[in-house]
């Protein structure tokens, strides 16, 4: 049957071309689309995107705006807000930390740095935190502990679990002195599952070095100080913590401060992504509907000029069912045939993985669907038909 199909549709390749072309360019925008939803789906559900629900980004920028001794004295005052802060009622934590929280800058600004294990260097994205930070942002520690001070007196580390597979998944790295670009020397104390920079980001592998302030030139000029709050406590912690910063601060008016709940942060960056994916899966909606539109006008319009050939079918005994099925699988084996070129396409453009073999699965069986629905009229059309008026006419 398969083998008949295939060569009438190939004899009959003026009257289905339409079909074909139509088909194909559908299944090509379709999958298009899918790969990019699943990515993104993908990318979601990856491990280590930080805990920020709950969370209040605290914080000043004053680059360019305030001498060095205001900017000490400024430091000073905050410093002695936030430790009055962490008496507050309903304040779980305050965590400080330099690139380490999520959605303020795009990914590819985060600090980038190269460490050496074992003789080999590796490149990494490279944040610092206090030891308030796995708490405040409830931080996934697969082995080992987050950061804390060592019998030896060496600084501790953290890496995240991409870097160890990129340099050994099977090797126990706990315990293992690393080095920074400058050669200072770190011992590993724990492994974190991701660090994540974005909602859509994967994670890079990632060392989470102590923040040592006095060291940090960037103290200086920004503060990045993050509050874990009780739930329902949020907005009102919001407006405190403003109030107070405002009220005792020094220099307040001559620098940008905030203190936002990070939900709002998420929000924000997740609208962008899903406005763009609206911008494809949109058009992409619209040109299916039409596409299934024409195909059903087209198949109609090429089974009422084939109605004498099926007329005939049934006077030599061919049933109903059978002439419906013919034709719906008819229709199918036109849409697989359309979906080889896009397969073809997908499989130079896009590399290999399961996400991809997934979304290819998603967009054939849609296209399948889409072709069935297409035909299930046309054929029911030919089984009302009456196959004596049809040959008398003739």
């Amino acid at each position: 049957m398969i083998k008949y199909l295939l060569t009438f549709l190939w004899n009959s390749k003026r009257h289905f071309a339409g079909i074909f072309i139509e088909q194909m360019l559908v299944f090509i925008v379709l999958m298009i689309c899918l790969v990019s939803l699943f990515d993104m789906l993908e990318k979601y559900y990856e491990p280590g995107l930080l805990d920020t629900e709950n969370v209040v980004s605290l914080g000043y920028m004053a680059e360019g705006k305030l001498e060095m001794n205001k900017r000490e004295e400024l430091n000073r005052s905050l410093d002695a807000i936030l430790e009055n802060m962490r008496q507050w009622e309903h304040v779980e934590g305050i965590s400080e930390s330099r690139s380490l929280v999520p959605y303020f800058r795009e990914p590819e600004y985060y600090s980038a740095d190269s460490i050496t294990i074992s003789g080999r260097k590796y490149y990494v994205h490279r944040k610092l935190a206090d030891i308030s930070a796995e708490r405040v942002f409830k931080i996934e520690i697969t082995e080992g502990e987050w950061l804390h001070a060592l019998p030896d007196g060496s600084w501790p580390a953290v890496i995240t679990q991409q870097l160890v597979d990129e340099v050994d998944a099977g090797k126990n790295l706990i315990g293992t002195r690393i080095y920074d670009s400058r050669n200072f020397p770190y011992t590993i104390v724990g492994i974190a599952s991701g660090i994540k920079e974005d909602v859509f980001t994967s994670a890079a592998p990632t060392i989470i070095l102590p923040l040592q302030k006095k060291e940090d030139d960037l103290f200086q000029i920004y503060r990045e100080i993050c509050a874990r709050i009780e739930p329902d406590y949020v907005e009102e912690f919001c407006n405190l913590s403003y109030r107070e910063c405002k009220r005792l601060l020094p220099y307040f008016s001559e620098i940008d401060f905030g203190a936002k709940d990070m939900g709002v942060y998420k929000e924000q960056a997740m609208f962008s992504v899903t406005s763009r994916l609206k911008l494809i899966a949109i058009p992409t909606l619209f040109l299916v509907i039409f596409a299934f539109i024409g195909t059903l006008g087209l198949l109609v319009l090429n089974t009422q000029k084939r109605i004498q050939e099926f007329s005939l079918h049934r006077a030599m005994g061919a049933t109903k069912s059978a002439l419906m099925r013919l034709v719906i699988l008819q229709s199918l084996v036109l849409t697989l045939s359309a979906s080889v070129p896009g397969i073809l396409l997908s499989m130079i453009v896009f590399s290999f993985s399961l996400t991809h073999l997934l979304a290819l699965v998603v967009a054939l069986g849609s296209m399948l669907l889409f072709s069935l629905f297409s035909a299930c009229y046309p054929a029911w059309q030919i089984a009302q038909t009456n196959p004596a008026e049809i040959l008398h006419q003739e």
